[in-house]
């Protein structure tokens, strides 16, 4: 569940927000974690409202790849010399998606009136994410906006990255697994039908000719429901998963599955690991970058391991020993943290935890197309081989009948 928030840091500057728990007594407790004096907190409606709304477009004002480039252009303007003001008034001016346009025209006009670059950042969550808020705000504080932007632009690549190798490991078993039921479907709706009636007595036909008969005879008539059934199964496990509940009971069971919660495991510890070395980097607080690398975390076993982790430095102990809390994390990763945080070298360290597991993702993604490839062939020329033994076996006898005769 998430909770919108408006309050005072530390510093009394006004901050709002989106922060995710159980509760409101959960969530007073983490910002009170973050030093955050809250004024006011309600539940987050739009929120609750998505967890049970099929959402069939990205939502997005922009995707992730052109949210790199513009990313990517905006710093490039700024190191060059640049104003803000004015590298935005370009970039807006070539412009092709209308509603990313008109945000750069409010966020440009936003900073001449004498606003803040990451405050009206913030009024953009469908464009821009916590993270990227809280990396420009740390420029803006520190003065090395130019920096910031370099930093995020890293980061955005690395995630497209991991993302793009993840998506690439399941399309060829999508693939797969698409055309496989379209051979099946017709070879159970056209091929078995036209050769059975070859026969004239089905009842002589071996068991598994009748079988195939029987199967066939009830896609025929059912395929609508077959169909239907795999449709509605997709979209209905897609709407489950987003309820908590589930996504609590789930998650957990995902990290266990063999190759593919190996592959799930790596990529959110690079993920993890290479964003909180870039909060750190960029100055942002601690427990305020683990906030923000709950979100951006999405297996819900892995959230709870960074919570546990911002409730141990809150506690005065160190990070690696909450993240060791659940057995989750292995020990080589909770190890480097660790020295990490006694050599005073942590975003060093984690980001060294997110180039190993960058190249542990790529043996996982290998692993699991070498594993699966062999496994969909064998699964789906065994129903072929089936179906097709089916077929043919009467013909054999007939063949035989023929020869004695």
């Amino acid at each position: 569940m998430k909770f919108r928030y408006k309050g005072t840091n530390k510093k009394r500057k006004s901050i709002s927000g989106v922060i995710e728990a159980s509760s409101f007594e959960e969530a007073r407790t983490r910002l009170r974690n973050m030093e955050i004096r809250p004024q006011k907190l309600e539940k987050d409606v739009l929120s609750v409202q998505a967890n049970f709304n099929l959402d069939l477009s990205f939502g997005n004002i922009i995707d992730l790849k052109g949210l790199i480039i513009f990313t990517r252009q905006l710093s490039s303007l700024v190191n060059s010399g640049v104003t803000v003001v004015m590298a935005l008034q370009i970039l807006s001016e070539q412009e092709r998606r209308p509603a990313f346009k008109r945000v750069l025209v409010n966020i440009k006009e936003h900073i001449e009136s004498g606003g803040g670059f990451a405050d009206v950042l913030q009024k953009y969550p469908k464009a821009f994410s916590e993270f990227f808020v809280r990396i420009i705000e740390a420029g803006e504080v520190s003065g090395s906006l130019d920096k910031s932007l370099v930093r995020v632009g890293q980061q955005l690549e690395k995630l497209n990255n991991i993302r793009r190798k993840v998506i690439g490991a399941m399309i060829y078993p999508l693939i797969t697994l698409v055309v496989a039921i379209g051979v099946v479907s017709f070879l159970l709706a056209k091929v078995v039908p036209e050769i059975i009636s070859m026969y004239q007595d089905p009842s002589k036909l071996p068991a598994i000719t009748i079988f195939v008969i029987n199967v066939s005879n009830w896609f025929r008539a059912n395929y609508h429901l077959v169909f239907g059934g795999i449709i509605g199964g997709f979209f209905g496990i897609r709407m489950a998963y987003r309820v908590p509940e589930v996504k609590k009971a789930v998650d957990p069971i995902l990290l266990k599955v063999p190759v593919v919660g190996l592959l799930i495991l790596r990529s959110s510890i690079a993920i993890f690991a290479r964003t909180l070395s870039t909060l750190v980097t960029s100055g942002v607080q601690l427990l305020t970058a683990f906030q923000i690398c709950e979100r951006v975390t999405s297996n819900y076993a892995l959230k709870e391991c960074i919570r546990d982790a911002a409730a141990s430095v809150t506690e005065g102990h160190g990070i690696s020993q909450g993240l060791g809390k659940r057995k989750i994390i292995p020990a080589m990763v909770l190890h480097m943290i660790n020295i990490g945080e006694m050599t005073g070298k942590l975003d060093d360290l984690l980001l060294k935890v997110a180039e190993i597991y960058d190249e542990e993702v790529d043996d996982a993604v290998g692993l699991m197309t070498t594993l699966l490839q062999p496994l969909l062939i064998v699964v789906v020329g065994g129903i072929i081989l089936v179906i097709m033994i089916a077929i043919y076996l009467p013909l054999f006898g007939l063949t035989e009948n023929m020869g004695a005769q």
